[in-house]
């Protein structure tokens, strides 16, 4: 069974990646997991900012869960940069794929996005880049 990390930033952009993942997959070749990362640049995690985080999470979890029913789904969230905490995840869940859209920014990281950049350099398994 392959193990998928799909993240999730509570754009409608994000929500193809789910998209592809059942185009491509069926219910019962993969494990998925959504990683929801709330960017935070306070150098101290107060426990009320896990506490909105969890809530953030779950408001986006929810219709990404509904689109993946009969999928096994795990759901995680995290106050961190999000590049490197989508690194992390993948290699503590022994992930085989990463699926995640590239950005809608203008500049030099507009064709994939910085965070999809770093995790393309970074990881070490296969990040599949969805087009809008």
């Amino acid at each position: 069974m392959k193990k998928i990390l799909i993240p999730l930033d509570g754009t409608e952009r994000s929500m193809h990646s789910i998209d592809l993942v059942k185009n491509l997959y069926n219910k019962d070749e993969v494990e998925i997991t959504l990683l929801y990362i709330k960017e935070d640049v306070k150098s101290m995690i107060m426990e009320e900012d896990l506490a909105a985080a969890e809530k953030d999470m779950q408001k986006v979890a929810t219709p990404a869960i509904k689109e993946l029913a009969g999928y096994k789904v795990n759901c995680e969230f995290g106050l961190i940069d999000p590049g490197s905490e989508i690194v992390k995840r993948a290699m503590m869940n022994s992930i085989d794929i990463i699926v995640m859209t590239k950005s809608t920014k203008k500049g030099l990281t507009r064709m994939i996005g910085s965070v999809t950049s770093y995790v393309v350099r970074n990881t070490p398994c296969i990040v599949m880049i969805v087009p809008e």
